[in-house]
């Protein structure tokens, strides 16, 4: 049976579990999740193609450069309900 809380729950995740592949594998878990984006250039800084790290904490979230002033405040209030959440 595969939790609900799994988010890496896609199409290989379900195929290797029901063959029972999943038996012979090491399972890791990731140190971080990348996204690429080609930026246009602006008055202050340059553009082009750059790899980020999406921010998966406060601090990595307020010194990200992927999101507006907006968007932190926004992430970082989301960081903080998950770390009171109470299940």
């Amino acid at each position: 049976m595969i939790p609900k809380y799994i988010m890496s729950n896609g199409k290989l995740v379900k195929i290797l579990l029901k063959t029972k592949v999943a038996r012979y594998l090491e399972w890791k878990s990731i140190d971080g999740t990348y996204v690429f984006q080609v930026r246009k250039a602006g008055m202050f800084s340059s553009g082009g193609p750059k790899i980020g790290k999406v921010p998966a904490t406060d601090k990595e979230a307020i010194s990200s450069d992927l999101l507006g002033m907006l968007e932190k405040k926004r992430i970082i209030g989301l960081y903080k309900y998950i770390q009171n959440f109470d299940a």
